[in-house]
């Protein structure tokens, strides 16, 4: 599950609306938030256009979130390729070993 996070994600800012996004407004993104469904859809604050702004898509519980950015660090993330193909690379710190997370493609573009 953990293998489709939006890693590409971390260290930029959620957008500054506290309104919306109350403490979490203009904090930098991380390894937690990234996962946590409660800041699903939330928007950076350096996203590149206003049709499509980059959103967190996080798919765990904030327990799960929680356990799993306490075990595990993120040591090098493969966002989408041409292709669509995705990878990260984590390291189990209870474990002391890597493992590797491959997502299914989500291409956007057409491959001639």
């Amino acid at each position: 599950m953990a293998s489709y996070g939006y890693f590409h994600l971390i260290g930029k800012k959620i957008e500054n609306d506290r309104e919306k996004y109350g403490d979490k407004a203009d904090k930098p993104i991380t390894l937690h938030d990234i996962l946590d469904m409660t800041y699903k859809d939330y928007v950076t604050s350096n996203h590149t256009t206003l049709i499509n702004p980059e959103k967190l898509k996080g798919d765990f519980t904030p327990t799960q979130a929680k356990r799993f950015s306490e075990r595990y660090e993120l040591i090098h993330h493969i966002p989408n390729t041409l292709s669509g193909f995705s990878a990260t690379i984590f390291y189990d710190i209870s474990q002391q070993e890597y493992i590797i997370a491959f997502r299914g493609t989500e291409s956007t573009k057409e491959i001639v």
